[in-house]
């Protein structure tokens, strides 16, 4: 009896079998995109286990004395039952990732189409707002004794772009001295401590930012107002709306952004008589003995690490070299020449090119190159906070074989990456930092929202701190689609290396 089947390992022509392609993928880290890949998988293990049911021995034997005809013609059965079963189940799973990619890719169109129209009501408010900020500072101006019009301008400018979590009162400590020596002549008077009383103003502004950051909206609508900075301005100029339109669709917003932030950024560094960012130090450290295979170990390695980058330099299994690099985020916020990782470096991050690295992402290239990171060495780049935008405007550049980038809590919606680097970028809920990226035009990453446990940050930057993302890091592959995606190729990449060599990086201006 023959059982129709062809032996010797059978022929995969015509079975509906497909290897995988031999070219790299494109890393996809949207829910959409990992599930769909999943769904790829599973249907090619499932056509797999055809070909390897198709291709047991034959059954066809002669009636002799001892041979069970009976019993092999009930093998046979079951093994073109199974052929069967698993035929089906890999036409379910491909009819199901078709389906997951039509219904993802047409919530995602849904998606944007809503926050088009957003930015467009958005910044029509916007240039409302900027053409009207003369007029409304020269009235607050006649209406507010002791305000200068300038200060009132620039007050109602900050407001215009929706940046309500700036403490007013420290502009006002700043322009007008008197009053602030007033304020501590009547605390005085009344027996309080200027200890005690700078203590209240700190507790009440940590409790006042932290719940405003909180508020459900608030760090989107953040992201949108930033978003909107170039229809204030052009308001602000009198540029009419249709002619701000056109040269945004001619530049592109992500670009007139950068242009935007460049500008600012070059007017503080020299009006404050700043150096450009550098690698000032690049000293020799004792490598970990293996590579940083998860998220949070990664998450870890920066909160601890003494300097402003680490690098480690690994030996993979088939005798070539991998780079593990680390960089921590911003440690003053006003221009300091003891750092490069001050407030004025994330303006000239911003303003960043793939062709011209400006700030602290520059030092960052420098590094690598300081630590003998060649072109076709592959690198797993990690950032947090500023190390996560300088990181992603180094894997723009192309200069480097990056592979795989986790951007934590930075600015990066509109940077955009070469196809095939594998990137996860979060956020926690209620952290403002990241939506200092604005909205992006769908080319840059996607960041991911996670919980924060809280109990290590206080104030505006609560959701911020490094060790609530090391905590939300550790327990996030096991209920996050796209972390558990990342981290599972980041441990096959890293799998079987061991530390050679490290270096430990300050970065000064």
């Amino acid at each position: 009896m023959s059982d129709g089947r062809t032996g010797g390992g059978g022929s995969i022509g015509g079975q509906g079998f497909r290897t995988p392609p031999k070219a790299a993928v494109a890393w996809d880290q949207t829910v959409t995109g990992i599930a769909c890949a999943r769904l790829r998988d599973a249907g090619w293990l499932a056509r797999r286990a055809v070909v390897a049911l198709r291709a047991a021995p034959t059954l066809r034997l002669e009636l002799a004395p001892g041979v069970d005809v009976a019993g092999m013609r009930a093998c046979t059965a079951e093994l073109d039952a199974r052929i069967a079963a698993a035929t089906a189940l890999a036409d379910e799973l491909e009819r199901l990732h078709d389906d997951t990619m039509l219904a993802g890719r047409a919530y995602e169109l849904a998606s944007d189409a809503v926050l088009g129209l957003v930015e467009e009501l958005a910044g029509a408010a916007a240039h409302a707002l900027g053409a009207a900020a003369p007029a409304l500072a020269v009235g607050a101006a006649v209406g507010v004794a002791g305000w200068s019009p300038l200060i009132v301008l620039g007050a109602g400018a900050a407001v215009s772009v929706g940046l309500v979590t700036v403490p007013l009162a420290a502009r006002l400590a700043v322009t007008h001295p008197q009053h602030v020596a007033s304020l501590l002549g009547h605390a005085h008077a009344a027996g309080v401590p200027l200890e005690q009383l700078m203590a209240q103003v700190a507790s009440f502004w940590d409790c006042a930012g932290e719940r405003l950051v909180a508020t459900p909206g608030f760090v989107p609508a953040l992201a949108v107002a930033l978003e909107s900075t170039d229809e204030v301005l052009a308001g602000l100029l009198g540029v009419p709306v249709p002619v701000a339109a056109q040269l945004e669709a001619a530049i592109g917003q992500d670009e007139l952004f950068a242009a935007l932030a460049a500008g600012a950024g070059l007017g503080v560094r020299v009006g404050a008589g700043l150096r450009p960012v550098r690698a000032a130090v690049v000293r020799t450290a004792p490598p970990p003995a293996r590579p940083v295979s998860s998220p949070a170990h990664a998450m870890r390695v920066i909160v601890g690490q003494d300097d402003d980058i680490t690098i480690h330099e690994h030996r993979m299994p088939g005798g070539g070299r991998r780079f593990q690099v680390f960089v921590r985020g911003t440690e003053r916020w006003l221009p300091d020449a003891s750092t490069g990782f001050d407030g004025p470096a994330n303006l000239e991050n911003a303003g960043s090119t793939p062709g011209r690295l400006r700030g602290s992402d520059a030092a960052l290239a420098q590094a690598m190159q300081a630590a003998g990171i060649g072109a076709d060495d592959p690198v797993d780049l990690f950032g947090y906070s500023q190390g996560a935008a300088a990181a992603a405007n180094v894997a723009a550049t192309g200069r480097f074989r990056v592979e795989t980038a986790m951007l934590v809590g930075g600015p990066v919606a509109a940077t955009e990456l070469p196809v095939g680097i594998a990137v996860l970028a979060v956020a926690h809920e209620g952290d403002p930092v990241a939506a200092l990226g604005g909205l992006g035009d769908g080319r840059g990453p996607t960041t991911v929202t996670l919980e924060s446990a809280g109990g290590h940050g206080t104030g505006v930057a609560a959701r911020h701190a490094g060790e609530e993302y090391v905590e939300s890091l550790a327990g996030a592959p096991a209920d996050d689609f796209v972390v558990a995606g990342f981290a599972e190729r980041l441990r096959a990449a890293t799998g079987g290396g061991e530390g050679v060599a490290g270096w430990s990086v300050a970065v000064r201006r």
